[in-house]
């Protein structure tokens, strides 16, 4: 289960675009709910915020966290370079 604080700081690396990613994930693994069918956004979003629980969606939003603090820290490197070329 997401934790207050750790929602807190998801949202942020997030900045409030999340869901359709996560499901993006869950089609790629072929995850389905007990009848058979996708996620819905919405309850993807009951999981994020702690009323619902589904280890398959927890796991795709660590994944997507991983995988967007991964490209900030991209970007920050890249600015690095660059800014450092220039001096």
């Amino acid at each position: 289960m997401i934790t207050k604080l750790e929602r807190k700081q998801l949202k942020d690396l997030f900045q409030g675009h999340y869901a359709e990613d996560v499901l993006n994930i869950l089609s790629q693994k072929m995850v389905l709910n007990r009848n058979g069918e996708p996620h819905n956004v919405q309850y993807v979003r009951m999981v994020f915020q702690g009323i619902r629980k589904n280890s398959d969606i927890e796991a795709a939003i660590w994944q997507l966290a991983s995988k967007k603090q991964k490209e900030i820290d991209f970007q920050k490197q890249q600015k690095q370079r660059i800014l450092n070329n220039k001096s």
